[in-house]
């Protein structure tokens, strides 16, 4: 057995992680590109919106005194002296006992302080008929000054912050920031990373198997996740089995933010991964106690982050949920980094393996008040239909055993899935 002492903890392993990561440097992007970005610093309106008084109704700008008397047994007529439509506006003017009508968004004119729907007049149908200045609309309800109109700044004024820093730009974002005219965000950039298999065995995964070959799908769900959270993959060649190829690929990385390898940590006479960060930079650790993902490796090489995951494919996303994820998110100027959980009522008994922190594929789903977990098939680390089977991580300390009927806490492995089961209480 290895030697326990060389284990550090997951979370301290993560702590070493995150220490060594700032954000990235903010760049200027389009408004465009910036969906899913991190805002690197305060946006403020430049503009009061809306920017100027506006009809919130198809309907007409009157004077709410002319028509304080209206009923519909008793109509106040007024004389209608023209069209605002939305858009340029030419120069009507509303004085006493008269109307403008007026439609949604079209701005308020002068001597108007309220805009009455047409659904308050008797004429709604002959009322649209206007001829000269010598057509009348009769009012059947009175209104109040400001009904229907949206003020100026009612939304925005200028120089409100309508954008904080660390807000991860959505379309609603988009949208104000463009109602102002704003065009360019700072943010900070994706993060780019280097995906690098490692091993004799791998081959793509187009490719013919030989005997004792697997295909290199670990990078391809690898880089499934790691655009699924914002950043920017590039997978590497093939790194072969020796010191010199592993070193040769390595440099392919370079420019990257964060390199990530496949494989080649563990403790066989092949694995070099360990040897070559070492030899061509730091290591950090090499060694959790958890299970799966125990051979993780964390180091820099020419400054560039490198996490070494295990070749196993769920114990290389299982490394990545809890390790890259919030790595990338941290660069990326998130301040919400790590993974969502719930506590989940386990239906049947969970033990720590080995002394070891274990992390269980399960299925949640939700039984009356309470959410509840069972495992998702085998727990094998090769068998990688376990992920898709479920959506989630029960986590089980080191040395515990979660009794049937008891709670523990389970790490979201599908966060849109999660949100649909809390909202069906």
């Amino acid at each position: 057995m290895a030697n326990r002492d060389l284990f550090i903890s997951v979370d301290e392993a993560l702590a070493r992680i995150l220490k060594s990561i700032a954000p990235l440097e903010p760049i200027e992007v389009d408004l465009g590109k910036a969906r899913g970005l991190v805002i690197s610093e305060d946006v403020a309106s430049p503009v009061d919106v809306p920017e100027f008084d506006n009809s919130a109704y198809d309907g007409y700008a009157v004077r709410a005194a002319d028509i304080d008397s209206a009923r519909i047994d008793a109509p106040v007529p007024l004389h209608v002296v023209g069209e605002i439509p939305a858009g340029p506006t030419g120069t009507v003017e509303v004085g006493p006992g008269t109307a403008a009508r007026i439609m949604t968004g079209a701005p308020i004119p002068p001597g108007a302080d309220a805009v009455l729907p047409f659904e308050a007049t008797d004429g709604v149908h002959w009322a649209q008929r206007i001829v000269g200045t010598d057509a009348l609309v009769h009012v059947v309800e009175p209104t109040m000054i400001g009904s229907n109109i949206r003020r100026r700044g009612g939304d925005v004024r200028t120089n409100d912050v309508i954008a904080p820093m660390g807000t991860v730009v959505d379309a609603a974002h988009i949208g104000v920031l463009a109602s102002v005219g704003i065009t360019q965000l700072r943010v900070h950039p994706r993060a780019r990373v280097a995906v690098l298999p490692t091993g004799d065995e791998i081959v793509e995964i187009d490719g013919s198997l030989q005997p004792g070959q697997i295909r290199n799908s670990n990078a391809w769900g690898l880089t499934a996740l790691i655009e699924h959270y914002g950043a920017t993959p590039h997978r590497l060649p093939i790194a072969r089995d020796t010191e010199d190829s592993l070193r040769e690929t390595l440099r392919h990385g370079d420019g990257s933010d964060l390199i990530v390898t496949i494989g080649g940590v563990s403790m066989g006479d092949h694995d070099l991964v360990r040897n070559v960060i070492a030899a061509e930079g730091h290591i950090d650790f090499w060694q959790i106690n958890m299970k799966p993902g125990k051979p993780l490796a964390f180091g820099t090489v020419n400054g560039t982050p490198v996490v070494g995951l295990p070749g196993n494919p769920v114990s290389s996303m299982v490394g990545f949920e809890l390790f890259i994820r919030p790595t990338l998110l941290k660069m990326m100027g998130h301040t919400q980094i790590n993974s969502p959980t719930v506590r989940a009522r386990a239906v049947q008994e969970m033990r720590s393996s080995d002394g070891k922190r274990t992390f269980i594929r399960v299925n949640i789903y939700r039984s009356g008040c309470d959410f509840v977990c069972m495992p998702a098939g085998s727990q094998d680390s090769f068998r990688l239909t376990s992920m898709t089977a479920g959506n989630g991580l029960a986590i089980v300390a080191e040395g515990t055993i979660i009794q049937k009927g008891e709670f523990v806490t389970v790490m979201a492995l599908n966060e849109r899935e999660l949100l649909l089961l809390d909202g069906g209480r």
